[in-house]
Order: structure tokens, then C-alpha cells, then sequence
């Protein structure tokens, strides 16, 4: 049962990152061109940033959704884990939920105060609301950079005391933290440039491109230096991912991301509005493939220690018997939910969305 525990909480995980990458990228755009738009009084920014703005608001409800099925993953099937977690990263989680209290109502007042208030005021307020995504994953990255190469969690288990910032010591973190905010910025800007492509906007598109190429000119040394960090930080995942089991999603990711670069480049340079759907198609199987192996490389562990680690059963359910039944109908409900939830997005974005934008 614990496995099977695994690959949902995997699957759910995986969905999760894939929909926050979207968020975080695009909602960075739409903030900043709001500001470009006050400070230069640049009326199509300002129109451009309403678009782009849209499109994230459709993609943060689908990704609170995984969030919210995580969580009850994570407190059903591994309550230790979750227990420890809640006791070994406190000030991380801590940092992540004020983040979310910050993000969510931001939203709705960016939107709701779009041509209410001063520009200046409002501006501000979008700003707010980017950079508390960035906040997000400053607390939650820190859970798994510590169930990848753990520092807080090693200090835990070995005193029974911990720093409340022990987990942010841990050098391991701030690379898969830079590492991560680079990828969503980078998928943000080729989604922008996709769905600007189906306007006839070639300036959302010019936009879209310098950011999706300019942070996958960054994020591809910043991949290269996580990777090699695994050989210190965390052995039994580089073996994992370099020559066991994942070497297959390794090899895939890097095909990935050299094709997204050669067409990301040729889109840019023909300014051609083609090349964006494959683009983003390529951008996120990216993000599909590098999580895959984020999150499933540590099998059969579910915290790795060294070349070795804590096995996923150490933090099941020890109290209730949860029936296989009960877990192939949670498995297939969620397959149900991600289908009902992509039909949802495609009529949201394309139906109505993109083609139907309101007055200022």
C-alpha cells in the first residue's frame, strides 16, 4: 500500500509542479509588464499584462487544487513523514503558508482594483503578488532538499533538536531553490509566447521569447551544477538518475531542453509565431521530466541518506489499514479530476479567456 501511497503522492507532486511553474513565470510577467505599463504610460503593457494575468488566475485554481491533494496524500498515507516535517521544518512551512496568505488574497485584489485605484498603488500590489510565489517555493523546496540531502532532518534524528533555520544552512537547498525559480520563469515566458501566438500579438510573442530563452540560457549551467551537486549531496540519487532507473528521464531532459533551445532560438530570431506551440509543449515536458526524477529517483526511500535512505514504509499509516480497493479508486479518481481538470483550462483559456477581454 505504502507504494502504491508513493506513486500517487508522486503523481500529485508532479501535476502540482507542473501547474505552479505556469503560476509563478507568468504571474512574474504580468506584475512587472503592469509596471513597465505605469512607469512608461504604455497602454498596450497594460492590455498585455491583463492577458497574461488571466491566463495565471486560471492556472493557480488547478494548482492550489494538487496542492490541496498533496497535503491530504502526505497527512493520510505518511502522517510520520508529515509529523516530521511539521516539527524538523517549521519556519520553512511557516514561510510558505504566509506566502500563500499573501499570494491568494493578492490576486483578487490586483484583479478586482484594475482601474480603481492609482496605478502606482495597484502596480504594487501586483509586484507583491509575484514575488510571494517566489516565497512559496523558498519554504516548500526546503522539504525536499531535506528528504534528498537532508542537513536539518540529519541534525534532528541525531540530537533530537534542531535550528529553526538549520534546513536553510543546507547549500543543497539554494541550489535546487535557483534552479526551480529559473525553470518557472523560463516555462512562464514560453507559455506567454504560445498563448500570444494565438492572439496575432507578435510583441507578446518578442516578449515571451526573451523570457523563456533568456532564463533557459541561465537555468541550463544552473542544471548542469545541480546534477553534479547530487554526486556530493546525494549519491544514491545521482546514481539513480545518471546510470540507474532514471537515467532514461535524464537522457530525455536534456534531448528536451537542447530542442527547446534550438527552437526557442529560431523562433526568436524569424519571429515566427510556429515554433511557439512546440516550444511549450518542449518547456513543459521539461519541467515533467526534471520532477520525475526530482521526485522519483529516491525510490524505494522516501528520505535518502548518503547511498542509502529511509524506506517508505518507515513513514506509512501504522494505525489504520487502508484497503487496496481504497487506494486504486483515489488513483483513479485522480486521473478522473486531471482530465476534468484540463477540459476545464482548454474552454477557460481558449474559450473564453483569451478571446474575450474586458474593458479597462
Amino acid at each position: 500500500m505504502s507504494e502504491v501511497g508513493f506513486f500517487g503522492l508522486g503523481f500529485a507532486v508532479l501535476l502540482h509542479i507542473i501547474f505552479v511553474s505556469i503560476t509563478i513565470g507568468v504571474g512574474w510577467i504580468a506584475a512587472y509588464s503592469r509596471l513597465k505599463a505605469y512607469l512608461s504610460n504604455d497602454s498596450y503593457l497594460e492590455m498585455f499584462s491583463r492577458k497574461v494575468f488571466k491566463v495565471m488566475v486560471v492556472f493557480e485554481l488547478f494548482s492550489g487544487v494538487w496542492g490541496t491533494i498533496i497535503t491530504v496524500f502526505l497527512a493520510g498515507f505518511f502522517p510520520t513523514l508529515t509529523a516530521l516535517a511539521t516539527n524538523v521544518l517549521f519556519v520553512p512551512l511557516l514561510i510558505a503558508l504566509i506566502s500563500i496568505m499573501v499570494r491568494i488574497p493578492s490576486i483578487g485584489i490586483f484583479w478586482y482594483t484594475w482601474g480603481k485605484i492609482h496605478p502606482k498603488y495597484h502596480s504594487f500590489i501586483g509586484i507583491v503578488m509575484a514575488v510571494s510565489g517566489f516565497t512559496i517555493p523558498l519554504g516548500f523546496r526546503a522539504i525536499f532538499s531535506e528528504i534528498t540531502a537532508p542537513t536539518a532532518v540529519a541534525e534532528y534524528l541525531s540530537t533530537s533538536a534542531v535550528s529553526p533555520l538549520a534546513a536553510y544552512a543546507n547549500p543543497f537547498f539554494w541550489l535546487l531553490y535557483l534552479h526551480t525559480l529559473f525553470a518557472v520563469m523560463s516555462v512562464g515566458g514560453f507559455v506567454v509566447a504560445y498563448l500570444m501566438s494565438l492572439e496575432g500579438d507578435s510583441d507578446g510573442i518578442r516578449v515571451g521569447y526573451l523570457y523563456g530563452l533568456g532564463f533557459l540560457l541561465i537555468q541550463i549551467p544552473m542544471g548542469v551544477i545541480f546534477w553534479a551537486s547530487l554526486h556530493d549531496y546525494s549519491p544514491y540519487m545521482f546514481s539513480s538518475v545518471t546510470f540507474g532507473s532514471f537515467a532514461p528521464a535524464f537522457a530525455a531532459k536534456i534531448a528536451v531542453v537542447t530542442a527547446l533551445l534550438v527552437l526557442g532560438v529560431l523562433g526568436y530570431v524569424r519571429e515566427s509565431a510556429s515554433y511557439t506551440k512546440y516550444s511549450l509543449i518542449l518547456a513543459l515536458s521539461a519541467v515533467f521530466f526534471g520532477e520525475m526524477m526530482n521526485s522519483g529517483a529516491r525510490y524505494p526511500y522516501m528520505v535518502v541518506t548518503g547511498s542509502e535512505g529511509i524506506p517508505i514504509a518507515a513513514f506509512s499509516n501504522f494505525y489504520i489499514e487502508v484497503p487496496m480497493v481504497a487506494v486504486y479508486v483515489i488513483m483513479a479518481f485522480l486521473l478522473i479530476s486531471l482530465a476534468v481538470f484540463l477540459t476545464a483550462a482548454f474552454y477557460a483559456l481558449f474559450k473564453r479567456y483569451l478571446t474575450e477581454v474586458p474593458e479597462s
